[in-house]
């Protein structure tokens, strides 16, 4: 795997969350539960339209969104008062940690040089 493309896996696997996160209302049986389907549709298109650009043209601010969107996530099931529904609770918390792990660890491939094209 080349240097570039192994920098762009964690933009890859994010682009998989907002995928899943999106769908998960009716992958995991919670799309009668207004708020949590609503935040899951809302955040994992914009974890989706993000990652795809990062993957596009990478800059640092799309890692930051991508941060948010993982603390937003950790934080809705409370804020929205879903907290209670175990599959929405823990689909937004688990994604969310991932969406941070995953920003993180991009903004870290691509402050660390390994983006260049040189060895």
């Amino acid at each position: 795997m080349s240097k570039f493309s192994s920098a762009m896996l964690p933009d890859k696997i994010s682009i998989v969350l907002g995928i899943v996160l999106f769908l998960s209302p009716w992958l995991f049986g919670f799309a009668s539960v207004q708020d949590a389907a609503l935040s899951a549709h809302i955040v994992g298109a914009i974890i989706f339209v993000i990652a795809i650009s990062e993957v596009v043209a990478f800059k640092i601010w799309e890692e930051w969104i991508g941060i948010a969107a993982g603390v937003w996530l950790l934080f809705a099931p409370f804020v929205l008062g879903f907290n209670t529904h175990v599959e929405a609770l823990a689909t937004h918390v688990m994604i969310g940690l991932a969406a941070i792990l995953f920003a993180v660890w991009s903004m870290s491939d691509h402050g660390s040089g390994r983006m260049t094209s040189s060895g």
